[in-house]
């Protein structure tokens, strides 16, 4: 079943015996909702994105520590010693001195490919990578490497990640809430509408009353319609987000830079998103029925 037989199916099984389909909110309202749930989608995949990201940095992070030798005369022998001196310790899988080509290729973005790094005391950096599942006892290792170097610096990346994580979760926080405050506008646009086509059609509503129609038989009417305009629009704004994602996770795997993040998703996170129509779907239907019950409730 392609997508303009389930529309036709739908349009018939939500199909109302008031002629709500001729309003002009009908007209503008699936675009507005498309408009909403491709930006809901779209700050949904940052959230989804940073999680991913900061998973993926921490764990690179914790499996490594570096040390930090100042510039020093003999600066080649201490650095082996403290070299050697790591690599026997457990747990630890490689241990390497990171070349002063290395070093400058780093700080180049500060400072620009000029002559003047290479004439810089430059400190010797040993990097380590830890064995998967290993627990290093950073303060005995600091104190040994303290009786060879005693200005030597040892760095567990610790702080630097509990800071980013959490600069990382209040960034998410911000998204998810406005998420919500956009989910929540649908709603209220759902709710406008609503009010507006009952309106609009107030004279039918008091003629199906006096023949007898009930307020949940009227209500039903209204929250069909919403719901179907709603599932409609939500459609749209889905399908244009996943092709922007599509596009932008192109677009990262060609630039192919560790500075960028990875646009991927789980497959739970594209279930979240592929049934976002359905969940904004059953907001409208919910929304849309409590909004035209208590009007009606109110009309004479």
């Amino acid at each position: 079943m392609n997508f303009v037989e389930l529309h036709k199916m739908l349009k018939l099984k939500l199909r109302t015996d008031i002629a709500l389909s001729r309003d002009e909110a009908s007209h503008f309202l699936p675009w507005i909702i498309a408009l909403m749930v491709y930006l809901a989608a779209l700050i949904l995949t940052g959230s989804f994105t940073l999680s991913s990201t900061i998973a993926a940095s921490h764990n690179a992070q914790a499996q490594s520590f570096s040390v930090h030798l100042p510039h020093m005369e003999k600066e080649r022998d201490a650095s082996e010693k403290v070299l050697e001196l790591i690599k026997n310790t457990p747990g630890i899988e490689e241990a390497e001195i990171i070349t002063p080509a290395r070093i400058q290729e780093m700080v180049e973005p500060w400072f620009g490919k000029s002559g003047v790094i290479s004439s810089l005391p430059l400190p010797v950096i040993i990097e380590a990578k830890i064995k998967k599942g290993a627990d290093i006892d950073y303060e005995s290792l600091k104190g040994k490497i303290a009786l060879m170097v005693p200005a030597a610096t040892l760095d567990d990346h610790k702080k630097w990640l509990v800071q980013f994580s959490a600069f990382v979760g209040v960034v998410q926080l911000t998204l998810l809430i406005i998420a919500l405050l956009i989910i929540s506008t649908t709603a209220c646009i759902v709710i406008f509408a609503c009010k507006t086509s009952l309106k609009i059609h107030r004279n039918t509503v008091n003629l199906l009353h006096r023949l007898g129609a009930l307020d949940s038989y009227i209500a039903t009417q209204f929250q069909n319609h919403a719901a179907f305009l709603t599932l409609k629009g939500a459609f749209i704004g889905s399908g244009f987000a996943s092709f922007t994602l599509i596009g932008l996770h192109l677009m990262a795997h060609h630039l192919n830079s560790p500075l960028f993040p990875s646009v991927s998703l789980s497959p739970v996170h594209w279930l979240i998103l592929f049934t976002l129509p359905l969940l904004m779907s059953a907001l409208a239907l919910a929304v849309a029925r409590i909004s035209v019950l208590n009007n009606l409730r109110r009309m004479p």
